[in-house]
């Protein structure tokens, strides 16, 4: 499977930087000889690199050892970021293309119907088009690289007010923080995950929600950040849920059960380490004053053919009781579309994450909002609700795949029960 995606992956990337190169030689054709000669074999000795490099960080996968974090999250990520930056550029070189190919049909047409050649357009003045797709680059490479540089770690504070009816008052002004993709595999070091839970405490909240996606591929990424972690905690207890990335299966191949199995207790067993209530299609109960708050925890649903589809809420509700204000983890937004509105209209809330807002995008409050998320995901950031029912979907803590945000920032929600 991993060889597979890498051949796919490296037909592309040569491709595009075949396709490219012409708008490199375009651009430096003025250039003094020695320094012509040198950007060219620059760019060809980065793609032969980057070739190297993406069959190397397979055999990790095959030979199931973790890739080094750096390489994991810093190398590719600018790989991906030239990558996208190239994309755009691509496209000014296939406009110019475009324009080219008309212009030649055009004369051909000229030369036929009046043999003077004299006639014919020149395409010198859409030369500027290839030569700008070089330029064009630049716009996306410099935003993605100030997303790294700046806002990876630009924890923000979002303060949202719940109002649920049948609220008990024993619950009313309960203060719950939500965080969820943490993503402990894409961290080199522990300073921001401290900046974070620092942030966390400072809220003072009565409980804490942990949405999932503790890890990129396998628990063992969590294990160096455990005594971080633990200074995560809330008087009524933090509980937490798994996300479509715990479970291993983006690291053991589907035949490997042994490897999937150990991935799976060494995760439940990292929660309980930590002091978490890892809720496992069951629930837990909060009791004051003899009034009652059911926190119920499903394992990762995903609406989409490739996620887990492990959750089962008839199951996690057993013992709840019909008066019970019913508040639900579950990690991928779109389990609420799929189940919890049309077959379970008893939860109040659903608290989920999962899409990171796929770290990009704009979003200014009462104007606009706005992310590549929203083609994937009907609900992919904030407060939505339908009739009485409640979802939020929190834009997540840490990263994946690109290091950095741009307009999305890494989050972390504070509620208000009314």
């Amino acid at each position: 499977m991993y060889l597979r995606f890498i051949l796919i992956a490296t037909f592309l990337i040569l491709t595009i930087d075949v396709y490219y190169y012409r708008a490199l030689k375009s651009f430096v054709k003025n250039y003094i000889p020695i320094l012509k000669k040198g950007l060219k074999i620059s760019y060809w000795i980065f793609t032969l690199s980057t070739i190297i490099f993406m069959f190397v960080a397979a055999s990790y996968f095959i030979e199931k050892t973790p890739p080094p974090k750096f390489a994991r999250t810093y190398i590719m990520g600018i790989i991906m970021i030239i990558g996208a930056s190239k994309l755009v550029g691509t496209v000014f070189i296939l406009i110019y293309d475009i324009i080219k190919f008309i212009i030649w049909i055009i004369n051909k047409s000229i030369s036929i119907t009046t043999k003077k050649t004299e006639k014919k357009f020149s395409i010198s003045r859409v030369e500027f088009i290839k030569k700008s797709a070089l330029i064009a680059s630049i716009l996306p490479f410099s935003t993605l690289m100030f997303g790294v540089l700046k806002s990876a770690f630009d924890y923000t504070i979002h303060n949202q007010k719940l109002k649920i009816p049948n609220l008990p008052n024993a619950f009313k002004g309960l203060k719950i923080v939500q965080i969820s993709d943490i993503h402990s595999g894409s961290f080199i070091s522990k300073d921001p995950l401290e900046k974070a839970i620092k942030i966390i405490n400072e809220q003072e909240p009565d409980i804490i929600f942990f949405t999932g996606d503790l890890v990129n591929e396998i628990t063992e990424e969590a294990l160096d950040f455990m005594d971080t972690l633990k200074k995560i905690t809330a008087p009524m207890g933090v509980f937490s849920i798994l996300g479509n990335h715990d479970y291993g299966d983006y690291f053991y191949q589907k035949d490997d059960t042994e490897g999937r199995e150990h991935n799976y207790t060494l995760m439940k067993a990292v929660h309980s380490k930590l002091g978490w209530n890892l809720l496992l299609n069951e629930n837990h109960i909060i009791k004051k004053d003899n009034e009652r708050l059911a926190i119920i925890g499903v394992e990762n649903w995903g609406s989409q053919a490739r996620f887990q589809k492990y959750g089962d809420i008839n199951k996690a509700k057993k013992g709840c009781l019909d008066s019970d204000v019913k508040l639900l983890l579950s990690h991928d937004p779109s389990h609420w579309d799929a189940h919890v509105i049309p077959n379970h209209p008893d939860i109040d809330v659903t608290f989920s994450g999962h899409t990171h807002g796929m770290q990009f995008g704009i979003e200014i409050p009462g104007f606009i909002k706005w992310s590549p998320s929203q083609y994937l995901y009907k609900n992919w950031g904030g407060l939505y609700s339908e009739k009485k029912q409640q979802l939020y979907v929190n834009r997540g803590l840490g990263f994946l795949g690109y290091p950095g945000r741009v307009g999305i920032l890494p989050e972390i929600t504070v509620f208000e029960l009314s």
